[in-house]
């Protein structure tokens, strides 16, 4: 569960604005949107979609503390002896009360990127060279046994001048008072399985299907601005990146 302080709250009051909001996606130190780019391959897998350059980012929709109940189910059983030597048996679920996982902002987006497909297309069936079928049941296990050679055809190469397209992209934030790497990586993984297992199963789309109902941004306050400090974010973006999040360091207002 989320704690209640100060930071959150400051931080809540800034993204209010929704300049505020873009800059936390879009820094104006980040150029290239590496940082919406990790927000995207978290949940558009990169194997499926090679995204080339972010053209834009949309906020269509801003939410604070949003609350996402965990499922839980009691599972047991019921034995009864009926006046046979039979014996029945079931199963029931009893719910029990789900705990309750806050997001401190969440956001819909649309993304406009320029992407070319990386997997390869499936583009012909081959038999092997022909054989002496037997008769009868001999030649139809033949027939099953055959072996087939698989052709894939190369990916079409990215065009520059191709129309860009829309990735819708949710973002969960959760906001953290200080850099306590261990705890902040509990409530991630926590608050993300109570998401994924409360959310419909993301749809595919037509680079492949989606890894995740949402990208995570995880928000700590910034360090001092000494060499050293950028040097401790820079690790601690690449420890949450393993696990398929993404870090902000922000001001306190």
């Amino acid at each position: 569960m989320a704690a209640t302080n100060g930071f959150t709250d400051d931080l809540m009051l800034r993204y209010l604005v929704p300049e505020h909001v873009k800059s936390l996606l879009v820094p104006g130190t980040d150029p290239q949107r590496e940082r919406v780019r990790s927000l995207l391959v978290s949940v558009y897998a990169p194997a499926s979609l090679d995204i080339r350059s972010v053209e834009s980012v949309e906020v269509v929709h801003k939410e604070f503390q949003t609350a996402v109940h965990a499922s839980v189910a009691v599972h047991g059983s019921w034995d009864k002896a009926i006046p046979t030597t039979e014996q029945a048996r079931a199963t029931i679920e009893i719910p029990a009360t789900p705990p309750v996982h806050w997001i401190d902002m969440s956001l819909e987006t649309v993304v406009v990127v320029k992407a070319a497909r990386a997997d390869s297309l499936l583009a012909s069936v081959k038999a092997e060279a022909a054989w002496a079928a037997a008769d009868g049941a001999g030649a139809r296990q033949d027939a099953f046994e055959r072996p087939y050679q698989l052709q894939y055809a190369q990916p079409p190469p990215f065009e520059p001048t191709a129309p860009a397209r829309s990735l819708p992209l949710r973002v969960s934030a959760l906001f953290f008072d200080r850099l306590d790497l261990a705890d902040a990586l509990r409530r991630l993984n926590q608050a993300k399985r109570a998401v994924d297992a409360a959310s419909p199963q993301p749809a595919a789309h037509d680079g492949g299907a989606l890894l995740a109902s949402s990208a995570w941004l995880a928000v700590f306050p910034s360090t001092a601005t000494d060499e050293p400090s950028r040097t401790t974010e820079q690790l601690v973006g690449d420890l949450l990146a393993i696990q398929g999040y993404v870090a902000a360091f922000e001001t306190a207002p």
